[in-house]
């Protein structure tokens, strides 16, 4: 599959998926078109607000035909750190993460051993480029930021806004007319927001230089503290070694004072990827 094909194919089924999780659609005659500013001011102003967030979660992971089911605690600092205990069905913890804004670090109770890096291990382990910022988003369901405002294309798609840096008939047609892809040594991303709430339903995010796809959808959209917090989770992984991922949370709570325990025993071995 070429990466034009791949592009189109994701593209396809992030419409499908985001479609399917909307309860009730809302009739194209009653969308209004606004600028672009306009909604990307209304984007921002319901992005989910915090200072710390914590949540239980169960997580699905099917990563080249091998499934996996495990539960996790996951804990947030905006903007700061980003924590995870993981432990399987039988109960006991498996690994430990703290992801800050320039270090992973990662504890394997399995090996007995411990990583202590930067985000090339990420990179390199699923085939996508990240970011702490980006990370962040995604984990709460926000959107995540284009590099360049005045770049930003704006459209309507099956009763939701698109935006992306590219204009999404194009993205469609890429299969067919390859060379009409442009800023090929970037980056894309299109977002698909409800106009009800202006929640980031879905996101393709994509890099034209290399076989890498990011597919994101979000759904089970729950109110707390007056805020929306998507409460299922499901992306898909198109690179050399596809993912699929699905985490469901419950629990959930902003603002309760958290922990980030990261202690090391003189046991372990630190390992090198």
């Amino acid at each position: 599959m070429n990466k034009q094909t791949q592009l189109l194919f994701a593209l396809s089924l992030v419409v499908l998926i985001s479609a399917c999780s909307k309860s009730k659609l809302i009739s194209r005659k009653d969308l209004k078109i606004k600028k672009t500013e306009y909604l990307l001011e209304q984007i921002d102003e319901h992005k989910l607000n915090f200072d710390t967030f914590s949540a239980k979660a169960e997580i699905k992971l099917n990563r080249s035909g091998k499934k996996q089911s495990f539960k996790s605690t996951i804990r947030l600092k905006k903007d700061s750190a980003i924590w995870m205990s993981i432990t399987p069905l039988l109960g006991f913890e498996v690994a430990r993460v703290l992801i800050t804004r320039d270090t992973v670090k990662i504890i394997n109770r399995l090996e007995k051993n411990y990583f202590i890096g930067d985000y090339l291990y990420i990179n390199k382990r699923f085939n996508l480029k990240f970011n702490f910022d980006q990370f962040q988003a995604i984990l709460l369901g926000n959107p995540i930021d284009f590099e360049s405002d005045d770049k930003i294309l704006f459209s309507l798609d099956d009763d939701r806004y698109y935006l992306g840096d590219l204009r999404k008939r194009k993205i469609k047609k890429a299969d067919e007319k390859p060379q009409k892809i442009e800023r090929k040594d970037e980056e894309l991303l299109s977002l698909w927001i409800d106009p009800d709430n202006f929640k980031t339903v879905s996101f393709l995010l994509t890099d034209p230089t290399a076989d890498r796809i990011l597919l994101g959808a979000y759904s089970d959209f729950k109110p707390l503290e007056d805020q929306l917090i998507p409460h299922k989770l499901d992306f898909e992984i198109q690179a050399e070694n596809p993912s699929v991922v699905g985490i469901e949370y419950s629990r959930v709570y902003l603002d309760k004072a958290i922990k980030f325990s990261f202690n090391l025993s003189s046991k372990y071995e630190q390992v090198y990827y």
